[in-house]
């Protein structure tokens, strides 16, 4: 995801706060914070980064300059997922292939060599069936649509899983276990969630970041909790985030800023439930997010909460203290999706608008500054340019309905000529729940998916025809 150890000196930056949000411009599915860059997903599949480039923002070597705006990495729509680690990048593009970019001293890029860097988005192997990706700190993790977990990069204590210590260059298959559904990559350690519900951990638990009741590290996945009803993971740099089916909220690990928090400083190596923190309530979570040392979290009413180190103004609550409670950012009530960088953090609204608010200094918030800011800011649209414009299907007749839905969701189009027609739901974070192709004749069309098996909650279904892709956001009730 996007962690780093943290440097024995401090760096002094003038942080401005403005007050008032104001509804932004919405164009984004998906974002991505890492170590002083972002990259995000278009509605319409294109990919962007902003911030310190240094090979991180797959401009290629003709463009190695930091950018304090978005700006397009490619020409290509079809992008479906990516993840921003510390120096290093991860991509998988809708047609299920794997891509990467970025410093790969450890062989994090998975391209086959130690000590290597690339500017520009590169092809790992040639396999299609990649499903999702979290890029940690020189390490990376995959899971394909076969449910197996792979693993590449660093492994000096045993982050990759695959009991041993040796780095590795190429993906590597963890165990032989294929009913992986979600992971994130921390700084030292990983976290997973099985199809069952059951969480796993490995790597570095000095502090308890595996919330299993012990500080003792591991070389291979182990589940840390009795528990089967598991739905989020976060992995910080050394403290975790966990949300469960009931929308309860849990924490372990490092606390020296009060990450985790409990209203203390103090670490833990058992899950501590945030959402009974105001004895005879219970707060419900939708989302979480693991920064370097401080966290989001997105309440089910949609407002946004943060809490520990804020020096950069991180946590978004107009002033650069930190807290060992989570405290509400502004006063919306749109939030929906969150990424928590080395020291900024992304937040996205329904309308899906971006918002940035912490460090700025390489650029990373996207808003044409290179200054600070301690309060969210608006992150603007930018227009894309498309590597082929050929139209296949009319995107001004799409009609998706009910929407919000208790089931079925109806989907009406138009082809402009016989094309074969690939319809994916996913979640809001990228995850791809289901894909069917079909070959469709010129005219219009009806096709139908079921969320009656999905939770409550926002997703995305993406119609892709030729070159045209067309994204529409559900909600399921």
């Amino acid at each position: 995801m996007k962690k780093l150890l943290l440097l024995s000196f401090f760096v002094f930056v003038t942080t401005f706060t403005t007050y008032g949000q104001t509804s932004g411009t919405g164009c984004w599915r998906m974002v991505s914070a890492g170590e002083n860059f972002s990259l995000g997903i278009k509605m319409d599949g294109t990919l962007w980064g902003w911030g310190q480039n240094s090979n991180k923002l797959g401009l290629g070597l003709g463009n190695l300059a930091d950018q304090n705006l978005p700006i397009q990495i490619g020409t290509a729509n079809d992008w479906a997922t990516v993840s921003a680690g510390n120096v290093h990048s991860l991509a998988v593009k809708t047609n299920g292939t794997l891509w990467t970019w970025g410093n790969g001293q450890f062989g994090q890029l998975g391209n086959g060599l130690f000590s290597s860097a690339t500017a520009n988005v590169i092809q790992i192997g040639t396999a299609n069936d990649w499903l999702t990706v979290s890029s940690g700190n020189r390490f990376s993790l995959a899971i394909k649509t076969t449910g197996t977990l792979w693993s590449w990069g660093l492994n000096n204590v045993g982050q990759l899983g695959l009991n041993n210590l040796v780095n590795q260059n190429l993906p590597v298959q963890v165990g032989t276990a294929n009913n992986w559904l979600k992971i994130d990559a921390g700084n030292q350690h990983s976290l997973a969630i099985d199809n069952t519900g059951f969480i796993y951990a490995w790597g570095d638990n000095t502090f308890g970041q595996f919330g299993n009741g012990t500080n003792t590290s591991s070389l291979i996945p182990i589940m840390v909790s009795s528990s089967n009803n598991w739905t989020e993971v976060s992995a910080g740099l050394d403290h975790s985030m966990a949300l469960n089916n009931s929308g309860i909220l849990y924490t372990f690990g490092n606390n020296t800023n009060g990450q985790l928090g409990d209203g203390t400083n103090t670490a833990s190596n058992t899950m501590i439930p945030i959402s009974f923190a105001n004895a005879g309530t219970v707060t419900q979570y939708i989302a979480i997010s693991a920064g370097n040392t401080f966290s989001l979290a997105i309440k089910n009413d949609n407002t946004l909460w943060s809490c520990g180190f804020n020096t950069s103004g991180q946590l978004g609550l107009g002033n650069n203290t930190a807290v060992n409670t989570l405290n509400q950012v502004g006063s919306s009530n749109t939030w929906y999706s969150i990424s928590a960088g080395d020291t900024h953090s992304l937040a996205m609204e329904t309308s899906t608008a971006l918002w940035s608010t912490g460090r700025g200094l390489e650029g990373e918030l996207g808003i044409g500054s290179n200054i600070a800011y301690n309060t969210i800011q608006s992150v603007s649209c930018p227009t894309s340019s498309l590597a082929n414009a050929t139209v296949v299907m009319d995107k001004t007749n799409i009609s998706v309905y009910p929407n919000p839905t208790n089931g079925i969701v109806n989907i009406d189009y138009a082809l402009e000529s016989s094309s074969t027609v690939v319809v994916r739901l996913s979640t809001i974070e990228g995850q791809l729940i289901s894909e069917t192709k079909m070959e469709k004749s010129m005219g219009l069309q009806t096709d139908a998916i079921d969320l009656s098996p999905q939770t409550s909650g926002m997703y995305f279904v993406t119609i892709t025809s030729g070159t045209s892709t067309y994204t529409a956001k559900i909600v399921k009730q």
